[in-house]
């Protein structure tokens, strides 16, 4: 497992680095130079040109801190077509050149397999889909109080399946969701102590866009389930929906604390059966391996080293480090 402490560092060196940013117009470009800050101290830096889908990730992530910054400049019709790109970018991106879109070779279309063009025709669409869902359940119906909420309903998503991801042996793909998850914290809490009206909109594409890209990650090239990442995608949907009429949709704030409950708890079941399936999976080879270490070395009397200095070989189970000297016999 990665360091403790470092981990812990680099998600407080992101929210540190975030935090004027939650009072100011400039906050989503200090999330971003909060993230850039934990990554650095986790040491995760993209290669050039990127070899791997963590690498085209981080080079995707400017894209679509862009694709927010560009509402406030460009018409909405030019926006809303630079946010559909950029969230269309995501699946093709991390996919790209891996075994999922180009084995076997021998049946390839334009270098894609037949079952590869399948993938990203059903794949491509769902984060644009999931962004739709998500403005329209935020804006529509003079609902502010889901909006104070979803922030930090996507930082604790992400927080659970980077935990769930590195449980399936895949540590970088977790770790690069920590210092995004440092990055949204001040955002997102002070949202929800704001009151039930934000008074500064959630870069959507950054944070959902950011979400997706680690259930992919974590979906095709790390142990993370189909189940497990349809659910984490789901989770703000869900935690976005209408409540009950009678309940406390009067109340903003306590609707606000409602929906982050249950989002910590759909959550809290996620990590739970992950945690289960890595207990029963790799506690008992930890264990073996331990057991091993703190074993004394004892050597047996036939050991050769004993014979040659003439030593009394003391009393103990037979040496498993080397095989036993037969004994000599005498020709004739």
């Amino acid at each position: 497992m990665p360091d403790a402490l470092l981990s812990l560092l680099a998600f407080l060196t992101a929210a540190v680095v975030a935090a004027p940013g939650a009072a100011t117009r400039l906050y989503p470009l200090l999330m971003l130079a909060g993230c850039v800050c934990g990554l650095l101290v986790l040491q995760i830096l993209p290669g050039l040109p990127p070899v791997s889908a963590a690498d085209r990730f981080l080079y995707l992530l400017p894209v679509l801190m862009l694709a927010d910054l560009a509402e406030t400049v460009l018409p909405t019709r030019m926006h809303r077509l630079l946010r559909s790109t950029a969230l269309l970018t995501p699946v093709p991106l991390i996919l790209h050149q891996s075994v999922w879109l180009t084995q076997p070779a021998a049946a390839t279309i334009q270098g894609i397999t037949p079952t590869g063009w399948l993938l990203l025709a059903g794949l491509t669409p769902l984060p644009l889909t999931g962004a739709v869902l998500l403005q329209r359940l935020t804006t529509g119906f003079s609902r502010p109080a889901v909006a104070a909420g979803l922030p930090l309903n996507l930082t604790c998503c992400l927080l659970c399946s980077a935990v769930v991801i590195m449980l399936g042996g895949y540590l970088k793909g977790g770790l690069l969701a920590l210092p995004l998850a440092g990055s949204m914290l001040p955002f997102a809490l002070r949202n929800v102590f704001a009151g039930p009206r934000p008074d500064r909109p959630l870069p959507l594409t950054y944070c959902w866009g950011s979400l997706c890209c680690l259930l992919l990650i974590g979906l095709f090239f790390g142990r993370l389930t189909p189940l497990q990442c349809s659910c984490f995608a789901a989770i703000p949907l869900v935690t976005a929906l209408p409540l009950p009429p009678g309940s406390a949709e009067h109340c903003g704030r306590r609707q606000t604390v409602i929906r982050t409950v249950l989002t910590a708890l759909l959550c809290s079941l996620l990590l739970y059966q992950a945690w289960s399936v890595f207990a029963v999976r790799m506690l008992p080879l930890l264990a073996h391996r331990q057991q091993l270490a703190e074993q004394p070395f004892r050597c047996c009397p036939a050991d050769a080293c004993s014979a040659t200095l003439g030593q009394t070989a003391s009393a103990g189970p037979p040496c498993v480090h080397k095989p036993p000297v037969p004994p000599h016999t005498p020709a004739g």
